[in-house]
């Protein structure tokens, strides 16, 4: 992995921490075993103090009350993969942004996330990330936004430069 991505995810790892993660206690980390996906769980782990485990999703063996699920959408069947894990969360669920839009490809994904708090976070415009909780209002998928983070200067040279390297 190359620096300039690395840095990249430590920065998510660090604003899920903070923002997307506020205030929630026993988290669970479900991760993928992709140099990504690492970076960010360990990112994250650093950050809150209320991790209670960190595994890969078919590691997770029983249910969790919270969970923060960092998935790659470069592996195969996303969608029904965090649905297996989903299946095991009974309370509250962050979903890595690639992993709450491939849902919309798993047709019970709207039964999974009723009757849980579930949150997600999406870079709309280039200087700001919005921090959303997800209703469910007659079967369909509400959004309300809850924080907006404007990005630093320094955060977003980290932004261009990652957006450099993909390029």
């Amino acid at each position: 992995m190359e620096g300039a991505e690395l840095l990249y995810r430590a920065f998510l790892g660090r604003i899920y921490g903070r923002h997307l993660l506020e205030k929630v206690e026993d988290v669970t980390i479900v991760y993928d075993d992709t140099p990504s996906c690492v970076a960010i769980a360990a990112s994250v782990t650093a950050v809150l103090e209320n991790v209670v485990n960190v595994v890969k999703p078919e590691e997770l063996t029983h249910e969790v009350d919270n969970a923060l699920l960092v998935m790659s959408p470069h592996l195969q069947n996303l969608g029904e993969r965090a649905a297996s894990v989903l299946r095991k969360v009974r309370k509250f669920v962050a979903l890595h942004t690639p992993v709450f839009y491939a849902l919309d490809d798993v047709k019970e994904a709207v039964e999974l996330l009723r009757g849980k708090e579930v949150r997600f976070a999406v870079r709309e415009t280039p200087r700001e990330i919005i921090f959303y909780r997800v209703s469910l209002s007659n079967g369909e998928v509400k959004l309300e936004p809850y924080f907006t983070k404007t990005l630093s200067p320094r955060e977003m040279e980290i932004v261009r430069k990652f957006e450099v390297l993909k390029t």
